[in-house]
């Protein structure tokens, strides 16, 4: 079995690869749950609803959010309505925040409903949210104004001038005690490629996710979100810089030097590696660890198993 701490589109391309070597029923994710927001009157979980959706094989890959082929008819006719429809959700994805926010009412923590919607659509690998209890990724602006990230990066198409990025009622969340359990079980955890910010930050960051990291660091492996000093993906560079970080993979790796034992980077930054290793302590490996196409990450998957056999 093994866990792959997930968020944004980095670490899904990468179960994409391992999904082409092993079968669902050992995979397990611990997904981001600080993007979820209240919208439309509906609790919508963005990055839990992208693993939902890829391995239920209805996700659109080419966007890597929301269902292929859907379309926008209630979102338009809510913009006739005089709605803000920045928050794109299509006609079928809208269906299921609509049975999440109504199971949030009838008292079900997110881990239940995200278990239900597991079984329902029949997905052999196990999901879990970060956090039973709403956690969210804020953004205070210049001017001095405290939005909720996803104004800042969907509305705001990243242009807003930032000062501070924090995790709203970190402190006090409660990680599904199946989630905890899959990272002592598992033969070993995957830190995925995603933003280390908003989308790894959130979950790493969780007090009882973090103390399970480090008894079991020997059995952690992290990949890299930077090539060089630009990230793979995303506003990962504007909120690094930020929070006061240097945009490159030997950061990376101090951020994540407590919680993981082998760090991977790009094969282009093979330089790095005596840095890393000299200052962390880390084992550092090398790949291509930009997901073109899923022959890739297939690649990454199957020297990351090898790798697996002498943790």
């Amino acid at each position: 079995m093994i866990t792959f701490l997930s968020g944004g589109t980095g670490t899904p391309k990468l179960i994409q690869g391992f999904r082409d070597i092993i079968p669902d029923n050992q995979i397990s994710i611990i997904a981001n749950s600080a993007d979820d927001i209240r919208i439309y009157g509906l609790y919508v979980s963005p990055d839990i609803d992208t693993i939902i959706y890829l391995l239920c094989n209805i996700l659109d890959t080419e966007k890597f959010w929301g269902i292929k082929g859907d379309t926008f008819h209630t979102l338009e006719f809510l913009g006739n309505l005089g709605y803000e429809t920045w928050f794109k959700i299509g006609d079928k994805d809208f269906s299921t925040h609509i049975f999440r926010t109504d199971q949030i009412k009838k008292g079900k923590k997110l881990s239940e409903i995200t278990e239900k919607i597991r079984s329902n659509l029949k997905i052999k690998s196990r999901i879990f949210p970060s956090s039973d209890t709403h956690i969210e990724t804020r953004i205070i602006t210049s001017v001095g104004d405290d939005i909720h990230f996803q104004e800042f990066w969907v509305k705001g198409r990243g242009e807003i001038e930032i000062d501070k990025v924090y995790i709203k009622n970190i402190r006090d969340a409660k990680t599904p005690k199946m989630a905890l359990q899959s990272i002592d079980d598992d033969q070993y955890v995957i830190i995925g490629p995603s933003n280390p910010i908003t989308s790894i930050g959130p979950i790493i960051n969780l007090k009882q996710i973090k103390s399970k990291l480090v008894k079991n660091r020997q059995r952690v492996i992290a990949i890299s979100p930077i090539i060089g000093n630009s990230p793979i993906s995303g506003p990962t560079a504007r909120l690094m810089k930020t929070e006061g970080y240097v945009v490159s993979p030997v950061e990376i790796a101090k951020m994540y030097q407590d919680v993981c034992d082998t760090f991977i980077i790009d094969i282009s930054d093979k330089e790095l590696i005596n840095p890393i290793e000299r200052e962390t302590g880390l084992t550092v490996l090398t790949a291509n660890i930009l997901f073109k196409d899923t022959t890739v990450a297939k690649d990454l998957a199957t020297m990351i198993l090898n790798k697996g056999k002498s943790l």
